[in-house]
């Protein structure tokens, strides 16, 4: 068994031990050495969490639905490229994992898909828990029964039709409700709303798809990114940094990966998207010895190079949510590059690129357990202000192990390794 297979099974042992409740929905977050849920005491009394919610509920179920969609993406392929009847055990369990959250969504309406806090619903939603958890039951969906097919189609449609029925504007975490079409992220609603046609057939979706592809230019959009945005002079949030761009990257390209096959008459501008993202900002943030990203890295349009920010706050950046965090520079590093590693796959495949196909493997290859803590700095200096160094680096990023094996697993069944 080679190295990669060994880190996989190990992975994929911590999520179904430690990471997925009980309802099959899988925690963002553990302790990192006990490997066990966080609770309460685990956590400082005063973390910041949304209003009403306990410390833990807040940060274990933040990115449930991403997480528990990405288990399950990485456990269908595993069973497609294995038939090995523990990984069709584990997607069915996660499957039931994201019908658990569609079911609390129902106490509003069908198809509201909420962040599910202290495992009850909020009043939050994000567009990437909504495309994590349908291409998660798009990969489900090859291996499942009839009966959970038929009910994947119900829910891949209620889950797009409920965007359009919102007009695509939701509020966030206090933030005013604001379109979410109109930012760089928009295009990824190409991916959320076709799967809705995709799954169901119904013209509706696909009338709606032609329009927003065309009236509200998200298909012309789509090759652009952050830093082409940067270089024609246009800041985001007042300045010239890429934080966690490898969620827009990764989301925007799951939706041209569904694409690809669906929508062939806009074969170029699928190409051209994916080499636009692989050459100008994909590994912007990568950093190539640890195989990690760092998550806040600067770009200077003058030099067209990117840069590391001094440890402290970036003055020039607004915060919208009052989080110290979100606007820190220094060397903070992330297991977010599991991502980059999906992304990777996916274009190395479309593209039939060897680099990127090697590059993806790379990351794979140097991200061992260790480099999966929710803080990892070379020095105390670089940790935000309002966060615990001591605390923080207890916590094991379940979110990330999860994209790791669903870039692995995809790697396997694309025969890229």
């Amino acid at each position: 068994m080679n190295q990669l297979q060994q880190r996989a099974d190990k992975f994929k042992k911590i999520i179904v031990d430690a990471g997925m409740d009980d309802a099959g929905a899988v925690r963002t977050v553990i302790m990192r050495n006990e490997l066990r849920p966080v609770t309460d005491a685990d956590m400082a009394a005063d973390a910041w969490r949304h209003e009403g919610t306990s410390p833990s509920g807040f940060m274990c179920y933040e990115d449930a639905g991403m997480t528990t969609g990405g288990f399950l993406a990485s456990e269908s392929l595993r069973y497609e490229v294995t038939g090995d009847e523990d990984a069709k055990r584990n997607a069915d369990k996660a499957f039931q994992g994201i019908c658990w959250i569609y079911e609390l969504g129902k106490e509003k309406t069908e198809g509201y898909f909420p962040k599910p806090y202290d495992r009850k619903i909020s009043d939050q939603i994000s567009r990437d828990q909504y495309i994590f958890a349908m291409t998660g039951m798009m990969n489900y969906y090859r291996i499942a029964d009839a009966e959970k097919r038929a009910k994947i189609k119900r829910m891949m449609a209620r889950m797009a039709g409920y965007w359009i029925s919102i007009d695509y504007r939701s509020e966030y975490l206090g933030l005013a409700a604001t379109s979410h079409l109109h930012d760089f992220m928009g295009p990824l609603f190409l991916g959320i709303i076709h799967y809705g046609y995709a799954f169901s057939g119904d013209q509706q979706f696909l009338d709606e798809f032609n329009r927003i592809f065309h009236e509200e230019k998200l298909g012309e959009r789509l090759p652009d990114n952050l830093v082409a945005q940067f270089k024609r002079g246009e800041p985001y949030d007042g300045g010239m940094y890429l934080r966690q761009e490898e969620n827009p990257i990764m989301m925007q390209t799951m939706a041209i990966d569904h694409l690809w096959d669906q929508r062939q008459e806009h074969a170029d501008l699928w190409k051209r998207a994916l080499a636009q993202y692989r050459d100008e900002e994909l590994f912007a943030q990568l950093d190539y010895e640890s195989g990690m990203v760092y998550f806040t890295t600067g770009y200077n349009p003058a030099k067209d190079q990117f840069f590391i920010a001094p440890p402290g706050p970036i003055e020039e950046l607004t915060d919208p949510l009052g989080l110290q965090w979100i606007k820190w520079g220094g060397e903070r590093k992330t297991a977010g590059s599991t991502q980059v590693a999906y992304s990777a796959a996916v274009i190395a495949d479309r593209l039939q690129c060897d680099k990127t196909r090697d590059s993806a493997r790379m990351i794979l290859e140097k991200m061992d357990i260790d480099k999966f803590s929710r803080c990892c700095v070379p020095d105390p200096s670089h940790v935000p202000a309002g966060l615990d160094l001591e605390r923080d680096e207890k916590f094991l990023d379940v979110c990330y192990l999860a994209y790791w094996l669903w870039a692995y697993w995809l790697g396997k069944a694309r025969k890229l390794w």
